[in-house]
Order: structure tokens, then C-alpha cells, then sequence
């Protein structure tokens, strides 16, 4: 719930006190899968939502991707935000687990590729911390889809 950062002085979507950043318990996004395939019917794409799915741990990760594909079995593709300091955090192996399993798209905030305009706007990264990123991102062979 939330982003993990929410710094950026550009950004209101997560500023109100329901959007305060936690990562939701593991089984209570399990049963939501399992509730989602109960009522749902032919689902070929997934967005793990919300600011910053990538913040989870690569075991996490895996478990939801398991659940959804095995909920849904006409899934092409899964989506997600993604920061650069959370990718940072992944190797390009675990990424490449991942996309395996059905992650295939990411989208990166990168808003400018000037390091002081980033700093003024409390992104949180620099121009090479974003571009490491990304670069990692596509090694693994998950599209992107840089804003």
C-alpha cells in the first residue's frame, strides 16, 4: 500500500493517510488472489499494485506470481512500479526468476535525467542510479516502461 518513498515533491497520489505506506501481509494478498479467481474469469494481465511492488523480497515476489499464475492460467502479462533503489536491491538473477514466473513489464519513474532537477524534486536517485536500473531490468529480459 502506498510507495515506499514518497518523498517526491511532484507527486500527490499517495499523500492521503489510507495511502501511508506498509507492505500488506503475504496471506492477506494470497486469499485476495484465490477471492479474485472465485469471481473472475479469463484475467490475461495483472498489475501489482500499488507505488512500489518491487520493494518486496524476491521470495514474496515469487509466491504472489505462483498464486496468480495458478489462479489464472490465461495470464500474459504482469506489471508493476518500480523504483531504482528497490531494483537495486534485486540481482539480475532473482530478476530474471521472476520474469519466468510472469513479471514482465516494470515501470520506472525516472522523471529527468538531471541530477540536480532530481535533487530539487526529492526523487530520491541520481541520473546513474536510474540508468544501473534500467539497464539491470532489461538484462533480465523484463520490458520497461520509463515516464
Amino acid at each position: 500500500n502506498g510507495c515506499s518513498w514518497n518523498q517526491c515533491t511532484f507527486c500527490e497520489m499517495y499523500t492521503d493517510p489510507q495511502k501511508k505506506f506498509y507492505a500488506r501481509k503475504e496471506q492477506d494478498v494470497l486469499n485476495d488472489i484465490n477471492q479474485a479467481r472465485q469471481q473472475l474469469v479469463g484475467v490475461h494481465k495483472v498489475f501489482l499494485a500499488d507505488g512500489d511492488a518491487m520493494v518486496l523480497s524476491t521470495r514474496r515476489l515469487s509466491a504472489i506470481l505462483d498464486a496468480l499464475n495458478e489462479a489464472f492460467p490465461e495470464l500474459t502479462r504482469v506489471g508493476a512500479y518500480c523504483l531504482p533503489r528497490n531494483i537495486a536491491n534485486k540481482t539480475v538473477e532473482e530478476l530474471v526468476e521472476l520474469k519466468n514466473k510472469g513479471l514482465s513489464i516494470l515501470y520506472v519513474g525516472i522523471e529527468s535525467g538531471d541530477d540536480e532537477v532530481l535533487k530539487r524534486i526529492q526523487k530520491g536517485e541520481t541520473a546513474e542510479s536510474t540508468y544501473n536500473a534500467v539497464t539491470k531490468i532489461k538484462k533480465a529480459g523484463i520490458k520497461t516502461s520509463v515516464m
